[in-house]
């Protein structure tokens, strides 16, 4: 749901003032001085904020922005810091608009208005910019910090899979030739260690077996998006479900089932009160724990929004085993803060909240997800952002996320609610050539049981870099959709220069042993125009 930020009038304001004089008169008198200075001031900001004196106007806000909100009139400070960030965002000065909204985030959401808080804090994070450093290491020296120790699950690195038998280019689902567990490797260049494959509950397992007996010649497992579409009702401890539970286990094919997915979204038939999706779910993972302990692991797998209804639908630990994420970026300019028609987002910060709030309990992965490179509400060729997003994405992830755990590509163009997602790599070969680059990473796996032979070190103060030649990459994001260059500075000297994701370069600490220094983090547009400098402090021993 989009949330458009309104400011509160200057009318209401005054009626809210009338109102309480009728309160106390004596208190009332000392209140309407400091109201009418108040409110003085603020009129005067709005005057020269329609002759285009933003600084001027953001002093004015800023003067009286404190005023309320140590009144504890929370909605009022949190209109004065929204007029700061927009008035920043129009002087270009990116970090201070991100500031401001950030403070209005956090007094609207102390004024009890959540939902327009969540939006200010959107809109900071749109034009927020951050750098991190890491440099490659081997999975010997990771070692087990990166594992739960889960069945299927790899100590380090990530299962790549895919949604790809809606992808005409590599499945007739009439003929079966192709057939996807065949061609999407030939098309993308990698086998895939997993397919996801749709099932409506109460259907008996034979009725999906095509992909059941493809999966096994392939040595392929399954990722089985189990649908009740009938609801959760139907849901019930008898014969069928046991029965289900046991065929998967004797079909040889291991299975990722996931049950119920996306119950956070009020799209879905079983999207209900999360006692009754808890109850069904510790329902299914306990017939499947028992009737097939081998080949199967039980999948909880919300959509990323909304984030705030999300840890109420957990099912506990000892019934989930891995847990999903549905992800998705659409180009959508509406929400652009700065209404220059760009969509600001990260894909990758998209994962961030799922990360955080299981990654640390349970093997984590994005269980559904893509890059839509059109613009479908316009019919827009987005194919430039999205390739972009995609990159950055996959290259990014072992990084910032190095306990995630798989990818699944959502290989479609379909069709809901009228409005097409242009995701299908086959139907655009720029997305398609930045997938194939996307997934060659030895972090991606091929088969269950395989490891990565690489892992990734964040470098900072606290996490010091060993005193040689070292391969270092960066993560950059900043309100420039897209980035085009990053350099490397120590000591005001350039070091490394690099011009594709994951912005890796050769930098030697040697000269630097036993020192603490910075590393400066340099990142510019397309037009070569400098958009960010970020500085990491960074230990060399």
């Amino acid at each position: 749901m989009k949330i458009y930020r309104k400011p509160v009038s200057f009318g209401k304001k005054l009626l809210l003032l009338s109102a309480a004089t009728i309160i106390a008169f004596t208190a009332v008198r000392t209140q309407d001085v400091h109201a009418m200075d108040v409110w003085g001031i603020y009129k005067e900001a709005q005057k020269l904020d329609e002759k285009g004196k933003y600084a001027e106007a953001i002093a004015k806000y800023q003067s009286i922005a404190p005023e309320f909100a140590n009144k504890k009139e929370y909605g009022n400070a949190a209109g004065m810091y929204l007029r700061i960030g927009n008035d920043y965002a129009k002087l270009k000065k990116y970090d201070d608009a991100v500031a401001a909204w950030d403070l209005e985030s956090k007094y609207y959401g102390l004024a009890g208005n959540t939902q327009v808080s969540i939006a200010a804090k959107r809109s900071a994070d749109m034009l927020r910019s951050k750098g991190s450093l890491f440099v490659e290491t081997t999975a010997a020296a990771a070692g087990s910090a990166n594992t739960h120790g889960a069945k299927f699950e790899p100590k380090n690195g990530a299962f790549i899979g895919a949604y790809a038998e809606l992808d005409p280019a590599v499945h007739n689902s009439k003929t079966a030739n192709p057939f996807y567990t065949d061609q999407f490797p030939v098309m993308t260049g990698k086998k895939h260690a997993a397919y996801l494959e749709y099932f409506t509950y109460g259907k008996p397992l034979s009725s999906i077996q095509s992909h059941i007996d493809h999966a096994r010649a392939a040595g392929t497992a399954i990722e089985l998006g189990v649908q009740p579409l009938e609801g959760l009702d139907q849901v019930q401890d008898n014969e069928y479900l046991h029965q289900l539970a046991r065929d998967i286990e004797a079909s040889g094919v291991k299975v990722f089932l996931r049950f119920a997915n996306e119950m956070n979204g009020d799209w879905v038939k079983w999207h209900v009160e999360p006692k009754l999706y808890i109850e069904k779910f510790q329902l299914v993972a306990k017939v499947f724990h028992k009737e097939a302990p081998n080949n199967v692991v039980m999948v909880w797998a919300p959509d990323r929004l909304p984030e705030y209804s999300i840890a109420s639908y957990y099912p506990g630990d000892a019934a989930v085993d891995w847990v999903g994420v549905s992800l998705y970026s659409i180009f959508d300019p509406s929400l652009d803060p700065l209404k220059q028609g760009e969509d600001r987002s990260s894909h990758l910060d998209k994962f961030d909240n799922i990360y955080k709030l299981y990654a640390s309990r349970k093997p984590v992965f994005i269980s559904e997800g893509g890059v839509s490179y059109m613009y479908p509400e316009k019919k827009l060729d987005k194919s430039d952002w999205a390739v972009y997003k995609l990159k950055e994405f996959y290259a990014t992830l072992p990084m910032l996320y190095p306990k995630v755990k798989a990818v699944f590509y959502f290989d479609s163009n379909h069709d809901a609610s009228a409005r097409i997602k242009y995701y299908m790599l086959s139907a655009n070969q720029k997305l398609l050539a930045g997938y194939k680059q996307a997934v060659n990473n030895p972090f991606y796996l091929s088969n269950i049981g395989d490891e990565s032979p690489v892992a990734y070190k964040a470098i900072s103060a606290a996490s010091p870099v060993t005193a040689a030649v070292q391969s270092v990459s960066a993560y950059v994001k900043t309100w420039s959709p897209t980035l085009a260059k990053v350099t490397y500075e120590i000591g005001s000297k350039t070091v490394a220069t690099t011009t594709s994701l994951p912005w890796t370069a050769k930098i030697d600490f040697a000269p630097y042993k036993g020192k603490k220094i910075d590393v400066v983090i340099k990142a510019y547009d397309g037009k070569n125009t400098l958009v960010t400098t970020q500085k990491v402090p960074v230990a060399v021993k």
